[in-house]
């Protein structure tokens, strides 16, 4: 699939990318849509007091939404969330309770114990530095970011931060998508691969990734000729997978 490279000020659109026009793939389509399978995708960050539990589902689409050629777009584009809750078990769905404006890396924020955010000057290159201001004594916070995909900001990591503590983090490029029978949203935390899938990095070299399903085994992997793909087997880490 053919896409020019889009750019605004500071930022660019990736592209995942899937063709099902073909028999083969077509039919492969139907029966992940007849089996309630789920396209699910996870992107990487990195900090201190990362939650321990497993990472955010960034998005989860179900392959009943797509046909012909399906393109999802991520956007480099961030926003911070807070959930008033200071322990994430598996499974447990996050909810941006408090969401600020759209930020850019490098900046450094206050938490008000309103739900507000002011910004507060610069944070180290390419990380998001984030203040807790709640008075001493109350319960921790999970604090992390929402990145921008297919034009919504969604949470793809997550850290713990206690009263008048402080969280930096830094997002990277490193994707996981996985094919999946599940019935997952956006933010629903998962420690490990449940099937078998793909790991790529987006950068400026490579901007798309043009996939195909696998037949049989439901696992993703590169088109011909389209930038490759690392294959992951089911049962591996999401953490150590993306937070590297």
């Amino acid at each position: 699939m053919e896409k020019t490279l889009i750019q605004r000020p500071g930022t660019m659109i990736y592209s995942i990318n899937f063709d099902f026009t073909s028999a083969d793939q077509r039919r492969i389509l139907q029966y992940l849509q007849a089996n309630g399978y789920q396209l699910l995708g996870y992107k990487g960050a990195t900090g201190p007091n990362q939650i321990t539990s497993g990472v955010p589902t960034w998005f989860a689409m179900n392959f009943t939404e797509m046909f012909g050629m399906a393109e999802i777009d991520c956007e480099p584009q961030y926003k911070v969330y807070v959930f008033n809750k200071e322990v994430i078990q598996p499974n447990t769905t996050i909810q941006m309770q408090a969401l600020s404006q759209e930020i850019s890396l490098g900046t450094s924020l206050v938490f008000h114990p309103d739900g507000s955010f002011t910004t507060n000057g610069s944070a180290p290159e390419g990380t998001i530095n984030v203040r807790n201001e709640r008075p001493a004594g109350t319960p921790a916070l999970t604090i992390g970011i929402a990145g921008k995909v297919n034009g919504r900001f969604q949470p793809f990591c997550g850290f713990t931060c206690n009263a008048k503590g402080e969280v930096n983090m830094q997002p990277n490029e490193n994707i996981v998508l996985l094919a999946a029978q599940s019935n997952t949203y956006s933010g629903s935390v998962a420690g490990n691969t449940t099937t078998s899938g793909c790991q790529f990095m987006f950068s400026a070299r490579n901007i798309e990734y043009d996939l195909e399903i696998v037949a049989g085994t439901y696992g993703i992997t590169s088109s011909p000729g389209a930038a490759p793909v690392d294959p992951v087997p089911a049962g591996q880490s999401l953490i150590q997978l993306l937070n590297k």
